[in-house]
This record gives structure tokens, sequence and C-alpha cells, in this order.
């Protein structure tokens, strides 16, 4: 009889179907863990990110506050030089090229100043540049790793797979028709007589 291979087609298919529904669920948890796992990565990498700017933010703060700070020593020493000079009581051209002297080292330590902080000007602007491009560098990385969300059209062809696989069983196991699949003729008449 062909109850049994019917039996076992129907149990293969099935057996099949349950093993495509199963893959596809557990494609669909990993790609799931994955997108966690790669947005989880992509905050670790904007707070390495915020701090290294606020890192370089206060490098340049300093650079300014230190350049602050050596203009106002420069301001004194040439107000010192320039009260020295007109306190030791001398008179004619000479005072004004010593007054005139203590403007000019002023000014060169002023202009030096000047070059410095744009060095860390531009220093700064390499070094945020540096960190954006390594933040984006480490979400590329990070989205490589990610696992795609399986298509449902996927989990149709493995269902369907699995009917034709148990299409095939029934068809490899269910007895041949006798008499090789033609029907006999029909019996010719009988004289009467």
């Amino acid at each position: 009889m062909c109850i049994p291979a019917v039996a076992i087609g129907i149990a293969t298919g099935l057996l099949s179907a349950v093993q495509s529904i199963a893959g596809y669920q557990a494609q669909s948890e990993a790609a799931k863990a994955s997108e966690r796992a790669y947005q989880e990565q992509r905050n670790l990498n904007q707070e390495a990110a915020n701090r290294a700017y606020q890192q370089t933010q206060l490098k340049m703060k300093g650079e300014l506050e230190q350049a602050s700070q050596q203009a106002e020593q420069g301001l004194v020493r040439r107000l010192q030089a320039q009260g020295t000079t007109l306190a030791a009581g001398r008179s004619g051209q000479s005072v004004g090229g010593l007054l005139t002297d203590a403007e000019r080292v002023e000014g060169k330590d002023l202009g030096a100043l000047g070059m410095n902080l744009a060095y860390a000007q531009q220093d700064y602007f390499f070094g945020m540049e540096n960190i954006y491009q390594q933040q984006k560098s480490a979400n590329v990385s990070a989205a490589s790793q990610r696992i795609a969300k399986p298509s449902g059209a996927g989990l149709a062809l493995g269902l369907a797979g699995s009917a034709l696989s148990g299409y095939s069983t029934y068809s490899s196991l269910k007895a041949p028709s006798a008499g090789g699949g033609t029907p006999p003729p029909p019996p010719a008449p009988k004289p009467k007589g």
C-alpha cells in the first residue's frame, strides 16, 4: 500500500520545513544580536571621540591661556623697562631709543606668540579631523561585522524545497502500478453459437 509512503513523504517534508523555520529564526536572532552589538560599538566609538575632542579642546585652551599670560608678562617687562629708563632721569634722543627698544622687544615676543598660536591652532584642526576620521573608520569596521537579516523569500524557498523533498520521498517509496501503467484491452466478444 502507498499509505506508509505518503506518511513518510509528509514526515520528511514537515521535518525539512521545521528545519527551515528554525534556521530562519536562528538567523533572525543572530541578526538582531549583531545589530545590538553594532549600535553599542557605535555608541562606544562616539564616547571615545567625544573624550578625544574634549582633550584636544582643553589642549588648545591651555595654549591660549599660556599665550595670554606670556603676552601680559611681555607687557609688564616693557612697562618696567620704560619705567626704569624714565626713572633714571636721562634726557635726549637716547631716551626715545631706549623706550622704543622696549616696545620692539615686546613686539618681537608677541610675533613669536602669534606664530606659536597659529601652529597650535593648525594642530588643533588636524587633531579634530583625525579624531573624526578614526571614529568614521571604527564605525565602518563595526558595520562590516553585522549579520544581515534573513529574507522572507529565503524562508519561502526553504519551505518550497521542503515540500519538494517530501514529494520526492513519497515518489521514491510508492509502489509501482501493476501492468506497467496501461490498462489491458477489453476482452473480445465471444461468438454465439
